[in-house]
């Protein structure tokens, strides 16, 4: 890892250790934390800085997962709300989706979106919107048997302290330039 992303990254874990003793703690800054920590834990190898985590009604944590697209292996399907729903979906096969939630460092881009409906998590919660590529405000725009999936679903941004919310975005810019360049020369190389 080079030194400049190094030195960013202590900067983060510095922001984050900060916001765990808030002296005006939102109803989700604990999970926020959480997955600030899988963000960062996405960086530090080398994937994008999104992390998720799945809850039950109690909101206890059943699933930790970060975003994988890079590392170990390519995949295109790595995203944290991918690996979260697959990891709850192996793990627990008995848990009815629709009583769960599922937080995420970033609003869910359209595979994301649609995983989620198929899936039946009950409500998604986001820190930072994603104007590029978020696809929560743009639901009606699903073609219409999309639209039908799940309608109970409850998308909404996470109700987190604002310090928390910037983070979420910070952790998300800090490599996004140079993955983002890493995967348009992946997509657009020849046979």
């Amino acid at each position: 890892m080079n030194p400049v992303l190094q030195a960013r990254l202590r900067w983060l874990a510095a922001r984050l250790e900060a916001c765990r003793t808030s002296t005006e703690p939102r109803p989700d800054d604990a999970l926020a934390i959480g997955v600030c920590e899988e963000a960062l834990e996405a960086v530090r190898e080398g994937n994008y800085g999104v992390g998720a985590l799945v809850v039950d009604e109690d909101r206890s944590i059943l699933v930790r997962a970060h975003n994988q697209v890079f590392w170990p292996a390519f995949r295109s399907d790595g995203h944290a709300e991918m690996m979260a729903v697959g990891k709850l979906e192996r793990d627990f096969p008995d848990k009815s989706p629709a009583s769960l939630s599922l937080y995420v460092s970033l609003e869910p881009c359209p595979m994301c979106l649609s995983r989620l409906k198929l899936a039946g998590v009950g409500r998604i919660r986001y820190l930072s919107p994603d104007p590029a590529g978020g696809m929560v405000g743009r639901r009606d725009k699903l073609p219409p048997i999309w639209r039908l999936l799940n309608p109970g679903q409850d998308f909404a941004p996470a109700d987190v302290s604002p310090p928390l919310r910037r983070l979420g975005r910070r952790i998300f810019q800090v490599n996004l330039r140079a993955l983002r360049r890493a995967l348009l020369a992946r997509t657009q190389s020849t046979p």
